[in-house]
């Protein structure tokens, strides 16, 4: 995957999360869509019709979880601290890769990945 799209009701308080996230300077602001990329990840962040700002509908039921490869969990805790965002307490070890469920600021379900 080289980028995913992702729908938010706030579209400088998820640029800010993801560009701190990916360790990026800026977001790319184009009207209502922001482009944020680093580490060999990119989000297309979408602002939500207001009429569908109310309820996100994002969640474990979510049938999709982007991975997105970052340099250390102890960044990602920071980074996520920062911005109020949830992860679990639980890193999850698979072969050489460390991994972290947390949601961004809209409630999105995603997942962090570090080589050990």
């Amino acid at each position: 995957m080289t980028t995913i799209v992702l729908w938010v009701s706030d579209l400088n308080k998820s640029a800010s999360f993801y560009a701190d996230l990916f360790e990026v300077a800026k977001a790319e602001f184009e009207g209502e869509f922001v482009s944020v990329a680093g580490n060999g990840n990119e989000v297309l962040l979408h602002l939500l019709p207001e009429e569908y700002r109310s309820e996100p509908s994002y969640g474990e039921d979510n049938p999709i979880k982007p991975v997105f490869r970052v340099s250390s969990i102890d960044a990602v805790r920071k980074v996520a601290q920062e911005h109020n965002c949830e992860f679990k307490s639980e890193v999850m070890q698979y072969g050489s890769n460390s991994y972290l469920d947390g949601k961004d600021p809209d409630g999105h379900v995603i997942q962090v990945a570090t080589t050990n």
